[in-house]
């Protein structure tokens, strides 16, 4: 697998002005969103862009580039998040999960491409937060959706359709910005639905609690009480006998960078790269597959639980098995 430099500062915009714009053989006449009412994957888009009353901005002059979820990802996107699309449409938020979708020149996917190849891979889009363009494979990704056709031009910029709806990243409920890392894990282990008991216990038994509650910042990805129990059965083990092993503290620190707190985008925006843990032997591969955040295999579950000295993402799988540094 090809390793890129994994960025460690957020990106607050590309210059991506200009590229892909000099378009001199585009003789489209619709704009993007009549272009997008004629072209039928699009209908919830439209009835969504209508309903935030963003219409005549995507009619004026731009140029713009959408990434333009098609009817399916809407349906996904209802589903996954237990809502119907009247209320997708009466959300307060509705406005920003669209302009999220919208970045302010156009940007054909030549253009895109090189951007994902490079290490400054993140852009602003139009309701101010960024989003990350990488490749898996021949395939191109903003954030977590796939670009499924790219390059459809309308008058006034560019389409490119996408798998996913896109949602503006945000804190998660879990979050405790009063709490270090530390703290809040064993708060969590203790909530009524306790995810992170064994990882307490493991963190106790390491000698490693008093570590994630220094000064930081780290990144944390931390395993559920169900990922440890499938672990113990996949080796074979009791958890006591984890517990007394004694490469349990180097387990446990190749699920934790230092150094920086990565949030979700800058993970998105890391898709390909090999990072280096504080287990000085083992590195980590980020990935995006399908649609999903992949770290060394194991799934994140959720994002962006924020932290007084860094953040946590919450995985499905214990990270056992590594890339050992070279």
């Amino acid at each position: 697998m090809k390793t890129k430099l994994l960025t460690l500062t957020l990106i607050a915009s590309l210059g991506l002005v200009g590229c892909g714009s000099d378009d001199d053989d585009n003789n489209a006449t619709l704009d993007i969103i009549e272009t997008a009412q004629s072209d039928g994957r699009f209908e919830t888009l439209v009835a969504a862009v209508t309903t935030a009353d963003l219409v005549s901005t995507l009619q004026s002059e731009g140029p713009f580039t959408v990434f333009a979820p098609t009817d399916d990802a809407f349906t996904a996107y209802l589903t996954e998040n237990d809502v119907t699309a009247n209320e997708l449409l009466a959300s307060e938020s509705l406005a920003d999960i669209l302009t999220y979708h919208v970045y302010t020149s156009q940007v054909l996917s030549s253009a895109a491409i090189s951007v994902a190849q490079s290490n400054d891979n993140q852009i602003e889009m139009v309701n101010g937060d960024n989003l990350a363009l990488s490749l898996t494979g021949d395939d191109l990704y903003v954030n977590l959706s796939k670009v499924i056709v790219a390059d459809v031009t309308t008058s006034n910029g560019v389409i490119h359709a996408i798998d996913k709806v896109l949602t503006p990243p945000a804190a998660s409920a879990l979050s405790d910005t009063d709490s270090n890392i530390a703290e809040l894990v064993t708060t969590l282990a203790g909530a009524d639905s306790a995810e992170f008991t064994v990882l307490l216990e493991a963190l106790v038994a390491a000698d490693l609690a008093g570590a994630l509650a220094g000064d930081g910042p780290f990144t944390v990805f931390a395993p559920t009480d169900a990922a440890f129990v499938a672990l113990l059965e996949e080796q074979g083990l009791t958890k006591q006998a984890l517990l007394a092993s004694n490469d349990l503290s180097n387990i446990l620190l190749q699920h934790v960078i230092s150094g920086v707190a990565i949030d979700s985008v800058a993970a998105f925006a890391a898709n390909g790269a090999d990072v280096q843990t504080l287990n000085s032997a083992e590195e980590v591969t980020v990935e995006i597959n399908e649609g999903a955040l992949t770290i060394e295999g194991s799934t994140v579950v959720i994002t962006d639980v924020q932290t007084s000295n860094g953040v946590i993402h919450v995985i499905d799988s214990v990270i056992f098995e590594t890339d050992t540094v070279q």
